[in-house]
């Protein structure tokens, strides 16, 4: 498709064409009055229609290029009062699950870890301790469940090693571990989970492998070369027995959302931003790498509240707390360095190109710290 000056520079070459042809009796002559046309009307013909065609093109392009912009998905923080023993409303009690069905869930977990004969204590819909949400908390003989208030869904269940007779010989070697993890995951992931899983940490709870009566895994979802934290399973267990001693799950799905902002750009729009919060400061270095992140509201407290947040404010327990949406997506994280040391890492939306949230230090930095952890057997 022509761009809209090529059209017009068309148009004004074919009007210099025919004024100069008018002069040439041979083309006047065969042309126009052989077939009987007004030259002039012609022209102006010529010039309606391509100036029709032009704004159909243009109009076309710009209902492209409308089409084409993404949505924007940033909201302004939603701000509440932290209080873990603040009651339940009863508008929020309605939205979750009831009791008996929360006792289902619960005793659908139990059999899944191989506790199917324990039984249910005590039940109590309650608010998550570090969250808005709410959750059911169910004791049992054995262990402690915690499930999503609204879905049921697992989050937790831990149950404490005096629950289990741990045999003498409960040393194993850390490919032992290794394929005993796989095994488990397999067994205790939702059973409509055909995803892969990648595990990205194997540790253990004391120096040697030999003295070690607990090994955790923590799996994370794949998507391709990327990595989803927010989809993780983290298992515990006493070897040999295989006996579960805690399952953690989250359940923050990916959006994957298309990659429209290049490195450059993203970039660009993060170094804008710290210039902004930190105009004193110099930058020495930037570095930006895409990966899956989830939307929070990090940047809006440090640009908005910059005294509080220097100063750690708002991680104090008990204080006014913000919370966005909880969006998982691919976005480009830029870790901006000044001098001394400090780092800040943007989470610049790969689609929309907004910054969804940030961490104050560098995401690239804790991934090395795990990777070359010598106690992280996961390789």
């Amino acid at each position: 498709m022509k761009a809209n000056g090529e059209y017009l520079e068309e148009i004004y070459e074919k009007h210099k064409e025919v004024a100069t042809a008018k002069e040439k009796d041979e083309f006047y002559q065969v042309t126009f009055r052989k077939n009987k046309i007004n030259p002039l009307k012609m022209v102006a013909t010529f010039i309606l229609t391509i100036g029709v065609t032009v704004g159909i093109a243009y109009a076309a392009n710009v209902n492209i290029r409308n089409s084409n912009e993404e949505k924007k998905i940033w909201k302004e923080p939603k701000v509440y009062e932290f209080n873990h023993e603040a009651p339940i409303s009863e508008e929020e009690a309605k939205k979750c699950i009831s009791e008996e069905e929360a006792k289902e869930f619960a005793e659908k977990a139990l059999k899944k870890i191989g506790l199917e004969e324990d039984s249910i204590l005590n039940i109590q819909l309650e608010k998550a301790f570090f969250s808005n949400e709410n959750e059911w908390n169910i004791a049992t003989n054995k262990a402690t469940i915690l499930l999503e208030g609204e879905t049921g869904e697992l989050k937790s269940v831990q149950v404490p090693t005096w629950n289990y007779r741990i045999p003498y010989n409960y040393g194993i070697t850390r490919e032992e571990a290794r394929k005993v993890a796989h095994e488990l995951l397999a067994k205790l992931k939702p059973e409509d989970d055909k995803d892969e899983y990648e595990l990205v940490k194997l540790t253990r709870n004391m120096e040697t492998d030999e003295g070690s009566y607990i090994w955790y895994a923590q799996f994370q979802k794949k998507y391709g070369e990327l990595i989803n934290p927010y989809e993780e399973i983290y298992i515990g267990w006493v070897p040999t027995i295989n006996g579960i001693y805690s399952f953690n799950i989250k359940k923050q799905k990916y959006e994957k959302n298309p990659e429209r902002i290049g490195k450059e750009k993203a970039i660009e729009i993060a170094k804008r931003k710290e210039q902004q919060i930190e105009p004193d400061k110099t930058i020495q270095k930037i570095e930006a790498e895409i990966r899956i992140k989830q939307m929070n509201e990090d940047v809006y407290l440090r640009e908005k509240y910059k005294e509080q947040y220097d100063n750690h404010e708002f991680l104090k327990y008990g204080t006014t707390q913000y919370e966005t949406e909880k969006r998982v997506r691919k976005v480009w994280c830029v870790v901006i360095e000044h001098d001394k040391n400090e780092k800040y890492t943007y989470f610049v939306d790969c689609t929309t190109g907004e910054i969804i949230g940030g961490n104050r230090w560098s995401d690239f930095d804790n991934e090395k710290i795990i990777k070359e952890d010598p106690y992280n057997f996961a390789q």
